[in-house]
């Protein structure tokens, strides 16, 4: 899928416009600050996910109401209109009727990378546990649901612990949930695992992923692995008050020859690695959703060397995917797609 038409009004400091955007590589550029960033953004929320981060003054800047509008044309494996309205409630609507988030993300699966996503190997287990959800969530419409449902428990039973009651009733809620995420974990990483194949360039060395279950990994069967795992951490869990087994604690190990990638890359290779990852992810929802994802990438490029570049370009241009990156600066000659400048909240086209 991709958006051929793009219009909001009222975001953030966005003047109000009306983008025409390339179906393949189209590059936002422009001083920090200027709202480039929050051109993306609005195609992040208008696709079903939400802001960038934790800021909520989603209307504009301006004092001009306190409601945003996006709106957005889409087309490829289908033709369809979305409409939002943002700031309260937020309303959704496809073809002029009101649908859910997860029903935008399954018809027009969209990727965000942003560049705390550069981390993925050398980050935090949550760096890449997020970056799971994300995939997860567009692979499997009921995911987001339940790694909700699955949170809400985990802090349930941690309460439970601190307190020294019985935890068993609320274990037996959470087997199935835990499960269940498990397996679509698993079966994320092997889709990601054959998308890597595709992007063996960006790669200084080919990729091993392995996902270990937090706490887990003992049985093969994610049910049976996740009582086994209860038993095993049982007086652990009462010693320190904290739930340590479950969806919550997984990760994602990222191999090359047996060895940990980011102790054995250089940082400029840990970086491109990232990107493989990324790209990876979008040959997984292609794989399993039949449509093409639609690419948001910030200040990626800014994190790469010029040899890095080249290569994600080239890769990105490859895919056939539409691509909307924002970068401070590019050489024209270094981008083979669309370009447009961002100043002061208005965004103009490149001639």
């Amino acid at each position: 899928m991709w958006c051929s038409e793009y219009l909001v009004r009222n975001f953030r400091n966005l003047s109000p416009v009306r983008i025409s955007w390339d179906p393949g590589l189209n590059l936002v550029t422009g001083k920090n600050g200027a709202g480039k960033t929050n051109c993306l953004e609005g195609l992040h929320l208008l696709t079903g996910w939400g802001p960038f981060g934790e800021r909520k003054d989603i209307p504009s800047w301006r004092g001009e109401g306190d409601r945003a509008y996006i709106t957005g044309s889409f087309c490829g494996e289908e033709d369809l209109f979305l409409a939002m309205a943002v700031g309260g409630s937020t309303v959704v609507k496809c073809d002029g009727k009101r649908v859910s988030f997860p029903e935008v993300r399954a018809r027009v699966p969209a990727l965000a990378f942003l560049p705390g996503d550069m981390a993925l190997l050398d980050g935090s287990p949550s760096i890449r546990r997020n970056f799971l959800d994300r995939l997860c969530a567009l692979l499997f419409p009921l995911y987001a649901r339940r790694i909700s449902d699955f949170r809400r428990a985990v802090r349930h039973r941690t309460v439970l612990l601190r307190a020294g009651k019985r935890t068993e009733p609320l274990s037996r809620a959470m087997a199935p949930l835990a499960a269940w995420i498990w397996s679509c974990r698993d079966e994320a990483v092997g889709l990601l695992s054959l998308g890597l194949a595709r992007f063996q360039d960006l790669s200084p060395a080919p990729l091993e992923l392995a996902h270990v279950r937090g706490g887990g990994s003992i049985a093969a069967d994610p049910l049976d692995d996740w009582w086994q795992s209860l038993e095993a951490w049982g007086e652990r869990e009462r010693r320190s008050c904290l739930s340590l087994v479950g969806p919550h604690r997984d990760d994602l190990l990222v191999r090359t020859g047996g060895r940990d990638a980011a102790v054995f890359f250089s940082r400029g290779q840990i970086r491109r690695a990232s990107v493989a990852l990324m790209l990876a992810a979008g040959k997984a929802v292609e794989a399993r959703l039949k449509r093409k994802p639609l690419i948001l990438l910030d200040e990626i490029a800014s994190e790469l060397d010029g040899e890095g570049r080249r290569i994600t370009v080239d890769s990105l241009e490859g895919t056939g995917w539409q691509v909307v990156a924002a970068a401070a600066e590019m050489p024209e000659d270094q981008w083979p797609g669309s370009m447009w400048k961002v100043e002061e909240g208005a965004v103009l086209p490149c001639v």
